[in-house]
């Protein structure tokens, strides 16, 4: 042993800011590619709460036996509604969703299980990504 050297233990300020530069370009790269997953995300997540929107309301309206209709509001706030003996309950869509496209404006779910039209309604999002989301006159919706 050196009896000149000193026996510290620890890391230099160097080797900490070398680990901090480091660690900071991995995060700088990182946080563009979690913007964008977590913007699709949100999206798919819009898609499949119409879905289930629609699945719920079509069960509801064989239950009950009285017509659910589901109008898409393109404005603002945009979003749908779920009309119902009377009742009407609005769903906005999340912050970075939009509509691209909504046709028909609303369907009419039967108490048969049926709709009274198909329908097809695309989400997009800021970075632009799109989610179709199709009714078939079956009542059967899907994320295409």
């Amino acid at each position: 042993m050196d009896p000149n050297r000193s026996s510290s233990r620890g890391f230099s300020l160097v080797e900490l800011m070398i680990v901090l530069v480091i660690f900071g370009v991995l995060v700088g790269m990182g946080i563009p590619s979690y913007q964008k997953y977590s913007a699709s995300q949100k999206l798919r997540g819009t898609a499949e709460n119409l879905v289930q929107t629609v699945q719920l309301q079509r069960s509801r309206a064989m239950t009950t036996g009285q017509s659910v209709v589901l109008n898409f509001n393109t404005g603002t706030p945009p979003g749908w509604t779920c009309i119902s003996q009377g009742r009407a309950n609005h769903t906005n869509l999340p912050n970075g969703v939009l509509y691209a496209s909504a046709s028909p404006a609303s369907l009419v779910l039967t108490r048969d299980g049926r709709v009274n039209t198909s329908g097809t309604v695309v989400f997009m999002n800021q970075v632009g990504g799109a989610d179709t989301v199709s009714v078939q006159l079956s009542g059967l919706a899907l994320i295409r």
